[in-house]
């Protein structure tokens, strides 16, 4: 018989002390080489399809542009210059040659981490207690988290007790 090999799952959480409309994490971000690296703030953004990165920070790292795209802001359209980056997650994974957008952010932001990344993994966002729990693990697991079926049984044993 054969043996499955154990896949191992690396993730983080952060708690907030109360709820939270915008969920932050330090990262760290270098050109493909790594030859430079910036510890940054970014903002873990589900409606952007693209993670995105600060012209600001760009420049510090020496990015080369090896594209342009079309970007779709809330409520505008603009051309934004492409690079490959590497980042280094809360969790420790480090995801290379990421393809970013680079484009001005919301104050205190450094960069966006867009679905592209996101869909690596399972990302969880609870605010039970009054306070914003955020977790992402890579990669995703099999058993996929369903708060229905979750909210279904609870109020099935309520009804019953």
């Amino acid at each position: 018989m054969l043996s499955m090999a154990k896949v191992q799952h690396f993730a983080f959480r952060k708690e907030y002390h109360d709820l939270s409309l915008r969920l932050t994490t330090e990262v760290e971000i270098s050109d493909i080489s790594a030859r430079k690296v910036n510890k940054v703030m970014a903002l873990w953004d589900t409606g952007a399809t693209l993670s995105a990165i600060t012209p600001v920070i760009a420049q510090n790292l020496n990015l080369v542009f090896i594209n342009r795209i079309k970007v779709n802001g809330v409520n505008s359209l603009s051309m934004a210059d492409v690079a490959k980056i590497s980042i280094k997650l809360p969790n420790q994974v480090t995801l290379q040659e990421i393809n970013v957008a680079v484009c001005n952010l919301v104050e205190g932001v450094d960069m966006l981490i867009g679905m592209d990344i996101m869909k690596l993994g399972d990302l969880c966002i609870s605010n039970g207690g009054g306070k914003t729990l955020f977790s992402f693990a890579i990669p995703p697991f099999d058993d996929k988290t369903d708060f229905y079926e979750k909210a279904d049984a609870d109020n099935k044993r309520k009804s019953t007790g």
